[in-house]
């Protein structure tokens, strides 16, 4: 039984801080249960799927956490000497998350076709990508890593620190952010079969492509200072040219499969 249910009123972290929001539906399918979350006052393209780690009840004692984690933030924000990004000191309206994102991920005009043409695929022409990926995220990124170095002839500890970042941050939103709902069963199915397999070993460029397009928002909680946000953009910005550079080895039609009829009445149910 879910520890949430259907139209419960509760509290969210987003960050590190807690928003009240409205479970509007619930996934027990998976081996983690996912509630997608509206957050009250925002736009609904803030929704998301999240685990019950993230949620707390909606009462007195939570509400106290909330107001105690803005207090501790304000603290945080106000010590010391570091020029951190400043954190919001309350609960944030949309219009003031938007306006404090400052990472600025631009993607080179070919890959933001492919993200629009997979968009297409998966959403309206219910194709599917073919998983495990021939060459999955894991590998993507070390072959950016041998071909930096190859370049650079020395090595980059702010880069390596880069792509673990992003494995890490792969692994986490892969599946609660990063997949359309018609992908859904297929993950499910996918996970099952590939038990204790990371999934930056079985999905590939066309899911790190869709992680590009949030990174910016989904870093904007973060406390990183300004020389940190100059070096992630700046290796972000490398792998997409790299990516670019060998799109028709990471991006091509191949990878793709028309769902089967099967498939097509389970993610109708979905």
């Amino acid at each position: 039984m879910s520890k949430f249910e259907e139209g419960e009123r509760v509290l969210c972290f987003h960050g590190p801080l807690l928003y009240e929001a409205r479970c509007h539906k619930v996934n027990t399918e998976g081996e983690v249960d996912l509630y997608l979350i509206h957050y009250n006052g925002w736009s609904q393209k803030w929704d998301e799927w999240i685990p019950e780690t993230r949620i707390l009840k909606f009462n007195d004692t939570n509400l106290k956490k909330q107001s105690e984690l803005i207090k501790h933030h304000k603290k945080t924000q106000n010590r010391g000497k570091s020029k951190k990004l400043k954190l919001v000191d309350s609960v944030e309206t949309e219009d003031a998350f938007s306006a404090k994102v400052c990472i600025q991920i631009e993607l080179p005009s070919q890959l933001k076709l492919a993200v629009l043409d997979d968009w297409d695929l998966i959403t309206q022409q219910r194709h599917l990508l073919k998983l495990p990926a021939s060459v999955p995220v894991s590998v993507v990124l070390d072959e950016f890593r041998v071909y930096s170095l190859s370049i650079k002839k020395t090595t980059d500890i702010n880069r390596d620190h880069v792509l673990e970042g992003l494995l890490g941050y792969f692994s986490r939103l892969l599946g609660m952010q990063l997949l359309y709902q018609f992908e859904r069963p297929q993950y499910a199915d996918v996970m099952e079969e590939h038990r204790g397999v990371s999934v930056c070993d079985i999905y590939g460029t066309e899911h790190l492509l869709r992680l590009f397009t949030r990174i910016g928002e989904l870093l904007a909680f973060t406390e990183l200072d300004n020389n940190a946000i100059s070096v992630l953009q700046k290796y972000i910005h490398e792998l997409l040219s790299f990516i670019e550079l060998h799109r028709g080895k990471y991006l091509c039609s191949e990878n793709y499969y028309v769902a089967t009829p099967d498939y097509l009445r389970r993610a109708l149910l979905n």
